[in-house]
Protein backbone atom coordinates (compact mmCIF):
# COMPACT_ATOMS: atom_id res chain seq x y z
CA UNK A 1 0.00 0.00 0.00
CA UNK A 2 2.89 2.11 0.77
CA UNK A 3 4.53 1.95 -2.27
CA UNK A 4 1.71 2.38 -4.57
CA UNK A 5 0.89 5.83 -2.41
CA UNK A 6 4.49 6.97 -3.16
CA UNK A 7 4.38 5.54 -6.80
CA UNK A 8 0.84 7.76 -7.17
CA UNK A 9 2.47 10.84 -5.17
CA UNK A 10 5.78 10.11 -7.68
CA UNK A 11 3.30 11.06 -10.42
CA UNK A 12 1.80 13.61 -9.17
CA UNK A 13 5.22 14.86 -8.40
CA UNK A 14 5.93 14.87 -12.15
CA UNK A 15 2.76 16.38 -13.66
CA UNK A 16 3.40 19.18 -11.23
CA UNK A 17 7.00 19.73 -12.48
CA UNK A 18 5.46 19.67 -16.11
CA UNK A 19 2.80 22.53 -15.72
CA UNK A 20 5.40 24.56 -12.62
CA UNK A 21 7.07 27.72 -14.26
CA UNK A 22 10.81 27.11 -14.58
CA UNK A 23 11.54 30.21 -12.10
CA UNK A 24 11.55 28.01 -8.80
CA UNK A 25 12.93 29.35 -5.80
CA UNK A 26 13.57 29.00 -2.36
CA UNK A 27 10.70 29.97 -0.61
CA UNK A 28 10.55 32.91 1.76
CA UNK A 29 12.09 32.34 5.61
CA UNK A 30 9.60 31.84 8.02
CA UNK A 31 9.17 35.42 9.84
CA UNK A 32 9.76 33.55 13.61
CA UNK A 33 13.45 33.12 12.18
CA UNK A 34 14.99 29.91 12.89
CA UNK A 35 12.08 28.79 15.61
CA UNK A 36 10.25 25.58 14.89
CA UNK A 37 6.41 26.33 12.91
CA UNK A 38 4.01 26.59 15.24
CA UNK A 39 1.99 23.21 14.94
CA UNK A 40 -1.37 24.01 13.95
CA UNK A 41 -4.07 21.17 14.26
CA UNK A 42 -5.85 19.20 11.95
CA UNK A 43 -8.79 16.72 11.10
CA UNK A 44 -7.07 13.16 12.58
CA UNK A 45 -5.03 14.26 14.46
CA UNK A 46 -5.27 12.71 18.38
CA UNK A 47 -4.95 15.08 21.33
CA UNK A 48 -5.48 15.11 24.92
CA UNK A 49 -7.73 16.91 27.10
CA UNK A 50 -6.95 17.55 30.70
CA UNK A 51 -9.37 20.26 32.38
CA UNK A 52 -8.92 21.06 36.29
CA UNK A 53 -9.91 21.64 39.46
CA UNK A 54 -11.38 18.46 40.35
CA UNK A 55 -13.02 16.53 39.13
CA UNK A 56 -10.78 16.26 36.88
CA UNK A 57 -12.02 15.43 32.75
CA UNK A 58 -9.52 14.29 31.02
CA UNK A 59 -10.30 12.41 27.45
CA UNK A 60 -8.29 11.51 24.27
CA UNK A 61 -10.24 12.98 21.36
CA UNK A 62 -9.41 12.82 17.94
CA UNK A 63 -10.65 15.51 15.36
CA UNK A 64 -13.29 15.10 13.19
CA UNK A 65 -13.21 15.44 9.27
CA UNK A 66 -14.97 18.93 10.35
CA UNK A 67 -12.49 19.73 12.33
CA UNK A 68 -13.90 19.26 15.59
CA UNK A 69 -14.32 17.49 18.12
CA UNK A 70 -16.47 16.51 21.45
CA UNK A 71 -15.61 17.54 24.99
CA UNK A 72 -17.96 16.89 27.92
CA UNK A 73 -19.94 19.42 29.35
CA UNK A 74 -19.26 21.65 26.54
CA UNK A 75 -19.73 20.20 23.10
CA UNK A 76 -18.33 20.40 20.20
CA UNK A 77 -14.90 22.29 20.06
CA UNK A 78 -12.68 23.34 17.10
CA UNK A 79 -9.92 22.58 16.49
CA UNK A 80 -8.97 22.76 12.94
CA UNK A 81 -6.43 25.39 12.45
CA UNK A 82 -5.59 26.56 15.65
CA UNK A 83 -2.30 25.55 18.03
CA UNK A 84 -2.88 23.49 20.96
CA UNK A 85 -2.76 26.73 23.43
CA UNK A 86 -5.48 28.35 21.64
CA UNK A 87 -7.80 24.93 21.88
CA UNK A 88 -6.97 25.37 25.81
CA UNK A 89 -7.60 28.73 25.96
CA UNK A 90 -10.95 28.31 24.15
CA UNK A 91 -12.29 25.27 26.35
CA UNK A 92 -11.49 27.63 29.59
CA UNK A 93 -13.63 30.41 28.34
CA UNK A 94 -16.39 28.04 27.67
CA UNK A 95 -15.77 25.56 30.97
CA UNK A 96 -15.81 28.83 33.27
CA UNK A 97 -20.00 28.98 32.55
CA UNK A 98 -19.59 25.27 34.77
CA UNK A 99 -16.23 25.41 36.74
CA UNK A 100 -14.91 28.65 38.37
CA UNK A 101 -10.82 29.24 37.24
CA UNK A 102 -10.74 26.31 35.04
CA UNK A 103 -7.51 25.02 34.24
CA UNK A 104 -6.89 23.19 30.70
CA UNK A 105 -4.05 21.52 29.30
CA UNK A 106 -4.13 20.11 25.73
CA UNK A 107 -1.16 18.44 24.15
CA UNK A 108 -1.14 16.35 20.39
CA UNK A 109 -0.90 13.39 21.21
CA UNK A 110 -0.21 11.89 17.33
CA UNK A 111 0.02 14.44 14.10
CA UNK A 112 -2.50 12.57 11.68
CA UNK A 113 -3.22 15.20 9.38
CA UNK A 114 -0.23 17.05 8.34
CA UNK A 115 2.17 14.76 6.69
CA UNK A 116 5.02 15.17 4.17
CA UNK A 117 6.18 12.73 1.38
CA UNK A 118 9.45 12.05 0.15
CA UNK A 119 9.44 9.69 -2.89
CA UNK A 120 11.14 9.41 -6.19
CA UNK A 121 14.78 8.22 -6.21
CA UNK A 122 15.42 7.81 -2.85
CA UNK A 123 16.86 4.59 -1.27
CA UNK A 124 12.61 3.95 0.93
CA UNK A 125 10.00 6.11 0.02
CA UNK A 126 8.19 7.44 2.74
CA UNK A 127 5.78 9.76 4.24
CA UNK A 128 5.52 10.87 7.97
CA UNK A 129 3.38 13.54 10.29
CA UNK A 130 5.50 16.69 10.62
CA UNK A 131 4.91 17.86 14.06
CA UNK A 132 8.20 19.80 14.07
CA UNK A 133 10.29 22.06 11.94
CA UNK A 134 12.09 19.60 9.62
CA UNK A 135 14.34 20.32 6.51
CA UNK A 136 14.91 18.99 3.61
CA UNK A 137 17.94 17.11 4.21
CA UNK A 138 16.28 15.79 7.26
CA UNK A 139 13.53 14.64 5.44
CA UNK A 140 15.63 12.70 2.75
CA UNK A 141 17.69 11.24 5.22
CA UNK A 142 13.96 9.49 6.84
CA UNK A 143 13.88 8.01 3.63
CA UNK A 144 17.21 6.53 3.74
CA UNK A 145 18.97 8.74 1.45
CA UNK A 146 19.10 9.65 -1.99
CA UNK A 147 19.83 6.39 -4.53
CA UNK A 148 23.35 6.45 -7.34
CA UNK A 149 20.58 7.57 -9.63
CA UNK A 150 19.39 10.43 -7.98
CA UNK A 151 19.85 13.88 -9.95
CA UNK A 152 20.70 14.94 -6.25
CA UNK A 153 21.15 18.68 -7.48
CA UNK A 154 17.39 19.30 -8.24
CA UNK A 155 15.66 18.34 -5.56
CA UNK A 156 11.62 19.70 -5.87
CA UNK A 157 9.66 20.81 -3.15
CA UNK A 158 6.01 20.82 -3.84
CA UNK A 159 4.05 23.12 -1.97
CA UNK A 160 -0.25 23.64 -1.78
CA UNK A 161 -0.87 27.57 -1.27
CA UNK A 162 -4.25 27.94 -1.68
CA UNK A 163 -5.51 26.65 -4.74
CA UNK A 164 -1.88 26.66 -6.41
CA UNK A 165 1.03 24.36 -6.02
CA UNK A 166 4.33 26.16 -5.74
CA UNK A 167 7.80 24.43 -7.04
CA UNK A 168 10.78 25.10 -4.91
CA UNK A 169 14.54 23.74 -5.67
CA UNK A 170 16.80 22.39 -2.89
CA UNK A 171 20.48 21.44 -4.11
CA UNK A 172 21.31 18.51 -2.02
CA UNK A 173 24.90 18.04 -3.57
CA UNK A 174 25.34 21.87 -1.99
CA UNK A 175 23.83 21.46 1.49
CA UNK A 176 26.25 18.03 1.67
CA UNK A 177 28.96 20.38 1.26
CA UNK A 178 28.16 22.61 4.33
CA UNK A 179 25.67 25.56 1.91
CA UNK A 180 22.85 24.80 3.77
CA UNK A 181 21.04 28.14 1.27
CA UNK A 182 18.41 25.56 0.53
CA UNK A 183 17.96 23.43 3.51
CA UNK A 184 14.95 25.43 4.16
CA UNK A 185 12.06 24.28 6.47
CA UNK A 186 9.26 21.62 5.14
CA UNK A 187 5.44 22.57 5.84
CA UNK A 188 2.58 20.57 6.72
CA UNK A 189 1.33 18.63 3.37
CA UNK A 190 5.24 19.15 1.42
CA UNK A 191 6.10 16.51 -1.37
CA UNK A 192 9.75 16.04 -1.65
CA UNK A 193 10.47 14.97 -5.07
CA UNK A 194 14.07 13.06 -5.99
CA UNK A 195 13.97 13.28 -9.46
CA UNK A 196 16.44 10.98 -11.44
CA UNK A 197 19.72 11.88 -13.62
CA UNK A 198 19.11 13.00 -17.20
CA UNK A 199 20.04 9.93 -18.73
CA UNK A 200 17.75 7.52 -15.92
CA UNK A 201 14.64 9.72 -17.31
CA UNK A 202 15.57 8.90 -20.73
CA UNK A 203 16.47 5.33 -19.91
CA UNK A 204 13.15 4.94 -18.28
CA UNK A 205 11.41 6.65 -21.22
CA UNK A 206 12.95 4.01 -23.41
CA UNK A 207 11.60 1.16 -21.01
CA UNK A 208 8.14 2.53 -20.82
CA UNK A 209 8.14 3.19 -25.11
CA UNK A 210 9.36 -0.96 -25.80
CA UNK A 211 7.20 -2.53 -22.96
CA UNK A 212 4.21 -2.95 -25.22
CA UNK A 213 6.51 -4.92 -27.53
CA UNK A 214 8.44 -6.62 -25.09
CA UNK A 215 5.01 -8.47 -23.90
CA UNK A 216 4.05 -9.65 -27.67
CA UNK A 217 7.54 -10.95 -28.21
CA UNK A 218 7.16 -13.11 -24.52
CA UNK A 219 3.77 -13.97 -26.28
CA UNK A 220 5.03 -14.97 -29.07
CA UNK A 221 8.13 -17.05 -27.44
CA UNK A 222 6.52 -18.94 -24.80
CA UNK A 223 5.12 -21.83 -26.93
CA UNK A 224 9.21 -21.89 -28.05
CA UNK A 225 10.39 -21.79 -25.24
CA UNK A 226 8.11 -24.57 -24.08
CA UNK A 227 9.38 -27.07 -26.94
CA UNK A 228 13.00 -26.67 -25.87
CA UNK A 229 11.81 -27.18 -22.28
CA UNK A 230 10.17 -30.17 -23.16
CA UNK A 231 13.41 -31.83 -25.42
Amino acid sequence: MLARGCGLAAGIAVGVLSLACASAVIPPANPAGEAALLYRVGPSDKLSVRVLPDPAIEQAVVVRPDGRFSLDLIGDVVAEGHTTDEIAAAIEERMSEYRQSPSVRVSLEEAGSTAVSVVGEVKTPTSFPLARGLRVSEALALAGGVTELAASRRVRVIRGEGAEAKLYVANFDHINRGHAESDFLLEPGDLVYVPPAQPVSVGYAIRRALYPLEQVLRLLAGPFLGLLAAS
